[in-house]
């Protein structure tokens, strides 16, 4: 634990360290209720614009490597999470047999950027399979389904008391319903 406890601390696993540790707060603090975890999807924007445009920047990057659809906080916990577990390894295996110094920073510093590099696809694959769990289900609105013809699943209907059954889109509804005292609405029975 002591041994583990030095690698965590050293240059450039500790900035890995640091970063897991903020992580971690965050996520402690989410669970209390405290932040939004963003749970809800991604982010639609749209943009009326007659220009070309090309998608650049954070963007490009959560869909180059499929994080689309996938929570921002959920990707970057475990970007962070890998980066740190590579660094461990790297700096008890590779980096400490170098000699402290200009070379060692050195090697440190372009360590710490292939190790982000490297993060990206280990992330995608582990990130590949929640993608379904994070999809948003648009809801229809009762504005929505008004004039649409429906069958009434009660035996009557009245200004207190009815329902219903209207299929939308495949799916079937089954709706309270009413109607003024003035009109009498019926379930019809056919027999055949």
């Amino acid at each position: 634990m002591e041994q583990l406890l030095e690698v965590a601390s050293q240059f450039p696993t500790v900035i890995y360290s640091t970063l897991l540790g903020i992580i971690i707060i965050y996520w402690l603090i989410g669970m209390l209720g405290l932040v939004d975890l963003d749970f809800a999807g991604d982010i639609d924007i749209d943009v009326d614009s007659d220009v070309d445009m090309s998608v650049g920047g954070l963007t490009g990057l959560m869909l180059t490597f499929g994080f689309a659809g996938i929570p921002f906080s959920l990707v970057i916990s475990i970007i962070i999470l890998i980066c740190r577990l590579i660094s461990v390894y790297l700096q008890f295996y590779l980096l400490a047999w170098l000699p402290d110094g200009w070379l060692f920073y050195l090697a440190g510093t372009v360590s710490s950027i292939l190790v982000f590099i490297l993060s990206l696809p280990l992330t995608a694959i582990a990130v590949h399979p929640l993608k379904g769990l994070f999809k948003s289900v648009e809801t229809t609105l009762s504005n929505n389904l008004v004039g649409k013809e429906a069958t009434i699943a009660t035996g009557t209907v009245s200004e207190t008391f009815g329902q219903a059954r209207l299929f939308n889109d495949g799916a079937e509804i089954l709706l309270d319903v009413r109607c003024a005292p003035e009109h009498i609405l019926k379930k019809v029975i056919e027999f055949w």
